[in-house]
């Protein structure tokens, strides 16, 4: 069998229709969970694209190797990917490459075909207008230059077509850049959908009960100071990022089709981590924000011979998709991860009803090295020289968060169990949520003391996680 992973960058699952999105066009990615199986609460192990990455390589949660939001992995870690390529897979990898670093890349992949910060559309640098810098909304993308998702999705082609006529089987990922912000888009999605047609967005009152990490997020980017309604054209814009990316995969399917591979190709389909996407005037994500906007990503999978049209309710983490195929190609993990094998949902059994999963972000004081900007640097570099080159930048609010109000960027564990969302942090308030009575998150039931009780049994599950996956320890001794 060979194996397609897409995986778009920052798309979170409730913007899709086969979530229940009631406007939002996305016929080729609907497709795919008509074909196979749709996980309906999935979720990332981190808010922020390298750590995730890193935890979709190896199956370690971010606290065992992998919490610097610029983290990227050596080729010497254990991954995965190595562990198919020594198996036998051609691998290849196109599109945004937040996951090794530049060295190990092309150690990992047979097939490299890279991206650079220079393939990034203009107007996603720099924002046309000053209110950019506060929404991250920017111009239509110029017709006249190849927008570099298509650059990619042309790339996938032409590897395809590379492998049809060899027999060896192939592992490929497109990671796709939309709909990552600036919230920006061809002329034809970017008023692809009416702002005033979108449902309504969450309000103000939904910040009643949070931590304040919100209201300074608000602060920083003078979100009193717009139009609501730009924050709805801000959503609108990225519903038309996502119906890009779905014609992405459309090409892709079409692809496997042509070279006659799509018969016997697993497709997988998959995100990082969500965006606020203009809720509550907020964008982007948050290092340490747990809510399901930017924690529940989709996970779909279509396996040929499987069954078709299934929904699996019960929990799952993105870490889940390499140790399914590593399960259905009988290919041996031989050092510790946290991922579990999904093979039997796909296959149509129900899942764990008592799996319980996790997340985590955040940076202690301690770690100035992990702040933004001085994360994308090396060493420990003093962020004042930093933050003057990143004034015009439309990360320069949250730069500036992060440097003057760290402890709104603090450690931070959520955890999802049946029907309850706990998260703990080290410096700001916790929150607790029933997901089934309450799925917007909008009451807060960590200090009311009639959940007590559920409360005390969701931190003593969380203290113990953090023992039991600690650390790793080889499976070989070298003496």
């Amino acid at each position: 069998m060979n194996y397609v992973l897409i995986y778009p960058d920052e798309l979170r699952a409730e913007s899709l229709a086969c979530y229940g999105h009631p406007l939002v066009k996305t016929p080729n990615i609907d497709r795919l969970a008509q074909e196979g199986v749709l996980f309906e609460r999935n979720y990332t192990q981190h808010p922020v694209c390298g750590p995730s990455r890193a935890c979709l390589a190896t199956g370690w949660y971010p606290h065992v190797d992998a919490r610097r939001s610029f983290y990227l992995l050596d080729s010497k870690v254990p991954n995965m990917f190595s562990l198919l390529k020594k198996s036998g897979f051609h691998l290849g990898h196109a599109g945004k490459d937040d996951m090794f670093d530049r060295a190990s890349m092309p150690l990992i992949f047979d097939d490299l075909m890279p991206f650079r910060l220079s393939d990034a559309n203009p107007n996603q640098r720099t924002p046309v207008k000053e209110i950019g810098l506060s929404t991250m909304l920017t111009a239509p993308i110029d017709p006249n230059i190849l927008e570099q998702d298509q650059r990619f999705t042309n790339d996938v082609k032409g590897y395809l077509q590379r492998r049809r006529d060899d027999g060896r089987p192939f592992f490929l990922m497109l990671s796709l850049f939309n709909p990552h912000p600036p919230y920006t888009a061809l002329e034809e999605y970017y008023n692809m959908y009416d702002p005033d047609d979108l449902p309504p967005l969450r309000g103000e009152g939904w910040l009643d009960g949070k931590p304040d990490l919100y209201h300074q997020i608000r602060r920083f980017r003078r979100t009193k100071e717009n139009d609501p309604a730009l924050y709805r054209k801000v959503q609108a814009v990225y519903l038309g990022m996502v119906s890009y990316v779905d014609n992405m995969v459309g090409q892709v399917i079409q692809s496997l089709q042509e070279h006659g591979l799509y018969k016997n190709t697993m497709i997988i389909f998959c995100s990082d981590h969500g965006d606020f996407a203009g809720e509550v005037g907020l964008v982007e994500k948050w290092p340490n924000a747990m809510d399901d906007m930017i924690t529940r990503v989709p996970l779909i999978v279509r396996r040929p011979g499987c069954p078709e049209g299934l929904r699996v309710h019960t929990l799952t983490q993105s870490m889940d998709i390499l140790p399914t195929i590593c399960d259905y190609e009988n290919v041996a993990i031989d050092y510790d991860q946290f991922g579990i094998s999904l093979r039997p949902q796909i296959e149509g059994s129900p899942g764990d009803e008592q799996r319980a999963v996790y997340c985590e972000g955040g940076y202690d004081r301690r770690e100035p090295h992990c702040f933004e900007p001085t994360c994308f640097v090396s060493g420990r570099r003093s962020a004042e020289g930093l933050m003057e080159n990143q004034k015009n930048s439309v990360y320069y609010p949250k730069m500036l968060q992060q440097q003057e109000e760290p402890d709104s960027v603090c450690r931070t564990v959520m955890q999802c169990w049946q029907e309850w969302k706990i998260t703990i942090r080290t410096n700001d308030d916790n929150e607790l949520y029933n997901l089934q009575e309450d799925p917007l998150e909008q009451h807060n039931l960590f200090f009311d003391p009639r959940y007590e009780q559920i409360r005390n049994e969701l931190v003593a599950k969380s203290f113990k996680w953090l023992i039991n996956t600690s650390d790793v320890t080889p499976w070989e001794r070298h003496w």
